[in-house]
């Protein structure tokens, strides 16, 4: 079990959804993760906490003020250690707020942003609230990448704002890799015309692990959800795309045997 201790500035360190059918979407990732809820209380806006076994893995809750208007998503949120000075240097690096910053209780400060291209994602301040507490094990967080319109301008934009370095990945996608202090923190995919209807917006893509991608893809469907893209390899392990039954794009990865 891969527990995580801290989240560095720069790193991801919650995943959360927006959605309006709270009941409906926990019934739905219980069937798919095994995920229990644990809600935070009216004083919290009954957030629950997503969690595996014992440990907090993603959020789910209703639209953040100000962010009504979106439909249900995904949220992923970044780790800050200075939200207003933050908050002020994405606005001068191209970025738009939507929503804070903000306080929440006593657990951190957030915000929620768009990149200049309208990729929306978000930034954490912990407090009494570090995030996530295991990654890389079934139903805990795995990875995260943005997928733009405009590859070399979010390249710019992440990398100045997280203090990462930008490589490129081999291979026929342009696909970026965001490195912050030797730790790969994050990813950058073109939305390749050919391959990418223009009804789908730039967006930000959270990924979880899974044992076996394959039912995973199977439980889906079965549960009032989709499969959007079948399992299919890469280097990283065998990812499928998924879709909640409430709209609500995620994508699933069973990691490589580390044996």
């Amino acid at each position: 079990m891969s527990s995580v201790l801290q989240h560095p500035a720069g790193t991801a360190i919650w995943f959360d959804l927006s959605t309006p059918h709270p009941a409906q979407a926990q019934a739905f990732y219980h069937a798919l993760f095994g995920w229990t809820a644990q809600d935070m209380g009216a004083g919290y806006g009954h957030y629950h906490l997503l969690c595996q076994d014992g440990h907090p893995v993603a959020g789910l809750g209703p639209a953040t003020p100000g962010t009504e208007h979106q439909p249900p998503a995904w949220t992923v949120y970044y780790a800050s250690d200075d939200l207003t000075r933050d908050a002020a240097r994405l606005h001068d690096l191209g970025g738009h707020t939507l929503a804070g910053p903000m306080q929440v209780g006593e657990l951190g400060r957030m915000l929620v942003a768009t990149d200049p291209g309208g990729a929306p994602f978000g930034l954490w301040q912990p407090q009494n609230f570090a995030g996530f507490t295991l990654a890389g094990e079934h139903g805990s967080p795995a990875w995260q990448e943005v997928n733009t319109r405009d590859a070399e301008q979010a390249a710019a934009f992440y990398g100045a704002l997280f203090g990462a370095q930008v490589t490129p990945v081999p291979g026929g996608a342009t696909y970026l890799m965001l490195r912050r202090d030797g730790q790969e923190v994050g990813g950058i995919l073109h939305m390749d015309p050919a391959h990418w209807p223009a009804h789908i917006p730039p967006h930000w893509m959270p990924y979880f692990a899974v044992n076996d991608v394959q039912r995973a893809a199977a439980l889906a469907p079965q549960h009032g959800g989709q499969l959007s893209v079948p399992p299919f390899g890469s280097p990283y392990g065998t990812i499928a795309i998924l879709t909640d039954p409430h709209g609500a794009v995620f994508s699933v990865i069973q990691l490589p045997d580390p044996a």
